[in-house]
């Protein structure tokens, strides 16, 4: 019998952690924006997936606008 090389399962989605870095934004952006409904997002067990794709279609249509916090 052939042993099969396990395949890699592809990237999902990114977490909240990585769209922030990625956007280099606090995660509390982040989670904002998909709260107010503008950055489409799916609840995954206890985390958030995000497509990278939707990222750069929010950031493309000028609806990117969280207002910041200072803390």
């Amino acid at each position: 019998m052939k042993l099969v090389e396990k395949a890699e399962w592809p990237l999902i989605g990114m977490t909240l952690e990585e769209a922030a870095d990625a956007l280099r934004v606090d995660r509390k952006t982040i989670f904002k924006a998909i709260q107010d409904g503008g950055l489409p997002a799916r609840k995954v067990g206890v985390g958030w997936r995000i497509d990278p794709d939707a990222v750069k279609v929010w950031l493309a249509s000028g609806n990117a606008k969280v207002e910041a916090t200072e803390e």
